[in-house]
């Protein structure tokens, strides 16, 4: 008696290319997530920037404001008008300290804005705003200086991009 011949299945193992491919589209996977990665930091880190400048114009305007307008009848807010123009650097880290004294080598890495303060009247290039610093009220013409338009500007350069900036403005008249 002769035994039926048996089929010989053979176990077919993976191949050196399907590997290959395999490893191939993983790799773009793996690049697509690493790039989606890298993009999402950088912008996380542009708002954590853009946020920091704008608590920083938020405390300059609002130490700004508690001056409050003070001066003679001719010229109400002078003390406010005086800071017009003023310019000076600060120093944002990441556990969010201020300081106005650039940091030390080898200290916690700190963000420098740049905060600029421009006070109208006297109005430079002609922009009085929306309304006018100079409408009518009830009627009547304000003085002059009676009321002044505070614009705070925090701005700051991050690597590769344009220099960006944050500003905040306010009214104020005695």
């Amino acid at each position: 008696m002769h035994a039926a011949p048996r089929s010989r299945r053979h176990a077919r193992g993976i191949t050196l290319l399907e590997t290959i491919a395999t490893a191939a589209v993983l790799m773009v996977g793996i690049l697509g997530v690493l790039t989606v990665l890298v993009a999402t930091s950088r912008q996380n880190r542009r708002n954590n920037n853009q946020t920091q400048a704008t608590l920083i114009a938020e405390q300059e305007l609002e130490r700004i404001v508690a001056l409050r307008c003070m001066g003679s009848d001719a010229a109400p807010c002078s003390n406010i008008q005086a800071l017009d123009d003023s310019v000076r650097q600060v120093w944002w880290s990441a556990n969010s300290e201020m300081a106005e004294v650039a940091p030390a080598a080898g200290s916690t890495p700190r963000m420098q804005y740049t905060v600029a303060v421009d006070v109208d009247p006297p109005v430079e290039g002609g922009e009085e705003g929306s309304p006018s610093l100079t409408r009518l009220v009830a009627g009547q013409s304000l003085p002059t200086g009676m009321i002044v338009n505070v614009r705070v500007t925090v701005s700051w350069k991050e690597p590769s991009v344009p220099r960006r900036a944050v500003a905040l403005q306010t009214r104020m008249s005695r």
